[in-house]
């Protein structure tokens, strides 16, 4: 690990250790969601560079090309997270100081605003599972580790993502708008315990 790396985890850290309320657990969670599409992302080229798994390259480039896709999504995410939980103090600071049915309307746009970016990143983390499951299949077997952590990394990232919508649902009026999202929700955490159990299990036998 380099000098610049070693930095930039550094700079990544001290924010989140800040005594300011973002960015916070939706921003950690997306930059889990990312890290678990890197290390597949090298688990790809390093099985791709291997006589033995040439047969597989096509695949592998494919996998490759669909994480780094979701890599660089939930880096975006792991920003607007931030940026929408400032939203909702600002409007909740608004909406004290000022009450009134624009205020409130304001309120709950941004609410709804900061449930929906905790939902991008939890669909992203299910997509990365997922993939994570293909890889898992055929990634070299001395990277199995890097698998196993990615799929740790992605679930982690989808839990907490999706503890998040929860959190930004509470205060949201439009009741339809809350069902729709936690229903959305129940269908993925579904497929989150059927996708890692399945990746932890196929690594297992290998």
């Amino acid at each position: 690990m380099g000098l610049n790396t070693v930095e930039g985890l550094r700079s990544f850290c001290l924010e989140l250790s800040n005594d300011h309320p973002s960015p916070g657990g939706g921003t950690a969670s997306a930059a889990a969601g990312a890290m678990a599409a890197s290390l597949l992302v090298m688990v790809c080229d390093i099985t791709a560079r291997s006589k033995k798994h040439e047969s597989s390259r096509p695949e592998l480039m494919n996998l490759k090309s669909s994480l780094t896709v979701l890599r660089d999504e939930l880096i975006v995410f792991s920003l607007e997270d931030a940026k929408a939980y400032d939203l909702v103090v600002d409007a909740a600071r608004i909406r004290k100081a000022n009450p009134g049915d624009a205020a409130e309307r304001d309120y709950q746009t941004a609410l709804r605003h900061a449930s929906e970016i905790p939902q991008k990143t939890a669909t992203a983390c299910i997509r990365v599972l997922e993939t994570a499951v293909a890889v898992s299949g055929i990634g070299i077997r001395g990277a199995s580790s890097d698998v196993g952590v990615a799929l740790l990394l992605a679930d982690a990232g989808f839990d907490g993502a999706a503890m998040n919508v929860n959190i930004n649902l509470g205060d949201v009026s439009d009741q339809s708008f809350v069902k729709a999202a936690q229903d959305k929700l129940d269908i993925q955490k579904k497929l989150a315990k059927d996708a890692i159990s399945k990746g932890l299990a196929m690594l297992a036998n290998r």
